[in-house]
C-alpha cells in the first residue's frame, strides 16, 4: 500500500468508522461494528481491508429505496409461504459479509461457504453464537466434486481449481438444502475467478434468487474469460443491474415473481 493510499484509508476510517475503528484498524485489533458488536482480524493480513469494504464502504448496501422495498417484498413472500429465506455467502472469508447480511436480514439464514481452512477458523470465531449463520468449509461451483486450494496468497485472494480430491465443492442448491424449509433469497459471489465454474452448470437457482452480488475477476485473470458464463446467464434474465464498489448487484424485477 502506498503512503497516499494508506492516508486515504485512514481518513475514510476516521470519517465513516470513527476514531476507535481507525485506531484498531492501524494495529489489526478487533474492529467495532456498532451495536456493541465487533469482528476479529489477523494483524498483517488483508482482513482489515475486507472489513472496510463490507462495513465501512457498505458495498452490499442497496441505495435505492424502491429496490430495497422490492427486496423486502420478495423476502416477505418467502416467509408468507412458511419458508425460511436463505442467503448463500459464496466466498465467506472471515465472516464479515455474513455478519452484515445477518444484521440486514434478521429473518434469513446465511450459509457461508469458504474453502480456506484458516479463513474458516476466523469465520467460525467471528460468527460464534450466531444460530442463523452456518459456516461451511467448502468451495462452491456448478457441480459437486473437489478442488485444490491455493492459500499461498493474501487471505482475501484464495483461489481454487478442480481436482480429483481435496476440498469438497457444494452447489447453491446444496446450500439451500442445508436449511430446513429453506428457500433461496440472495447469493453473494466473491470466489476469485471460480465464478466461471459456478455459472457453467446448474444455474436454475438464478430463476429463484431475488438478489445476486458478483465480484468479477477478469482484471486478475485477463484472457481467461472468468466472467463470460455469468454474463451470459444474467443477460438472459430480467434483473436490474447496479454497481457498488467492486460488486455487480443484480435485483430481480418484480414482474417475474410467481
Amino acid at each position: 500500500m502506498s503512503l497516499k493510499g494508506g492516508a486515504l484509508d485512514a481518513a475514510k476510517d476516521l470519517l465513516r468508522g470513527g476514531p476507535i475503528f481507525t485506531a484498531k484498524a492501524v494495529f489489526g485489533k478487533d474492529l467495532p461494528l456498532g451495536r456493541g458488536e465487533s469482528i476479529s482480524v489477523r494483524p498483517g493480513t488483508s482482513d482489515v481491508e475486507v472489513v472496510r469494504q463490507v462495513w465501512r464502504d457498505e458495498q452490499y448496501v442497496i441505495p435505492q429505496d424502491e429496490q430495497v422495498a422490492r427486496l423486502k417484498r420478495f423476502e416477505a413472500a418467502i416467509r408468507s409461504r412458511g419458508n425460511v429465506p436463505v442467503i448463500v455467502d459464496a466466498g465467506a472469508n472471515i465472516g464479515a459479509a455474513a455478519l452484515w447480511f445477518a444484521r440486514e436480514w434478521p429473518e434469513a439464514r446465511i450459509v457461508a461457504v469458504e474453502p480456506d481452512a484458516a479463513n474458516v477458523a476466523m469465520a467460525q470465531k467471528n460468527c460464534a453464537g450466531r444460530e442463523r449463520i452456518e459456516i461451511v468449509e467448502a468451495a462452491i461451483g456448478g457441480e459437486a466434486g473437489f478442488v485444490a486450494v491455493d492459500s499461498e496468497v493474501e487471505a482475501y485472494a484464495v483461489t481454487t481449481k478442480r481436482a480429483d480430491s481435496g476440498c469438497r465443492v457444494v452447489t447453491v442448491e446444496d446450500c439451500v438444502a442445508m436449511v430446513e424449509g429453506g428457500e433461496l433469497f440472495a447469493v453473494k459471489v466473491d470466489i476469485e475467478g471460480f465464478e466461471d465454474d459456478l455459472f457453467a452448470a446448474n444455474t436454475g437457482w438464478l430463476d429463484r434468487a431475488a438478489l445476486v452480488y458478483i465480484e468479477p475477476h477478469d482484471h486478475i485473470f485477463p484472457d481467461r474469460g472468468t466472467s463470460r458464463n455469468f454474463q451470459a446467464e444474467m443477460g438472459r434474465r430480467n434483473f436490474d443491474l447496479l454497481i457498488r464498489g467492486e460488486n455487480l448487484v443484480y435485483i430481480r424485477r418484480e414482474e417475474q415473481t410467481t
